[in-house]
């Protein structure tokens, strides 16, 4: 009998603690707006990022030297299109002597200076 009065008396006292959390929320405060007051005459996050800033650059650190770790299966330095080109000058390419096919009809040399001669001519 008195673990059942000591219970519901806990949970009385739980239930009117609830309640008045509930109604003591942020909306029931109205505080008036108050006046900006411009009492600092500097800027404060500038001052705080220069202070960072000076500190990470006087801050000394000391790594140990790491061992090379060959992970890289191509020569890094010889990616650059200089590189690239120098390797392809430097390989000998041999072609079989071709025969001569005649497949134009006309002689492309001849086709050149006429075609210089007919644009010299509309200049003119």
């Amino acid at each position: 009998m008195k673990t059942i009065k000591s219970i519901s008396i806990l949970l009385g006292t739980f239930a009117l603690l609830f309640s008045l959390n509930l109604n003591a929320t942020a909306e029931t405060f109205c505080f008036e707006e108050e006046a900006y007051i411009n009492d600092i005459p500097f800027n404060t996050g500038c001052v705080t990022a220069e202070y960072l800033y000076e500190k990470a650059i006087n801050e000394e650190y000391n790594f140990e030297e790491e061992s090379y770790i060959s992970d890289i299966p191509f020569d890094t330095e010889c990616v650059t299109v200089h590189c690239r080109y120098q390797k392809a000058i430097n390989i000998p390419f041999n072609f079989e002597e071709e025969s001569y096919i005649d497949d134009i009809p006309f002689n492309t040399y001849a086709m050149l200076n006429i075609k210089k001669c007919s644009s010299l001519a509309s200049r003119n």
